[in-house]
């Protein structure tokens, strides 16, 4: 009796992955430099936080706002924050704000 041997699969890596599915769909990619973008945002906020020595709740009281709006920000989880919060935190924080538009080729 002949077996049935089937190739292994090869698990791709979430890198390759991502790839494949940027190249095959525009939604897919944008969405996800979207994400990108917002959770990184959220990381350099966290860090520039944590370099200045301040708690959440002491970045909070900086900005009038509570300490669970610094922990959504910082996580960036679906939250639409508004470029005068941002403004808010970068002051805070001292740093310097900046927002750019890149034209898509």
């Amino acid at each position: 009796m002949k077996e049935n041997l089937k190739k292994p699969i090869t698990p791709k890596t979430l890198d390759q992955h991502i790839e494949e599915q940027c190249a095959k769909s525009p939604e897919f990619k944008r969405a996800f430099e979207e994400e990108t973008a917002r959770l990184e945002l959220g990381y350099k906020i966290y860090r520039l936080r944590k370099m200045r020595k301040l708690s959440q709740k002491q970045l909070a009281r900086k900005i009038h706002t509570s300490q669970q709006m610094i922990s959504r920000i910082e996580g960036m989880g679906n939250i639409c924050i508004s470029l005068r919060t941002l403004a808010k935190v970068a002051a805070a924080l001292k740093a310097r704000l900046s927002v750019d538009l890149i034209p898509e080729a």
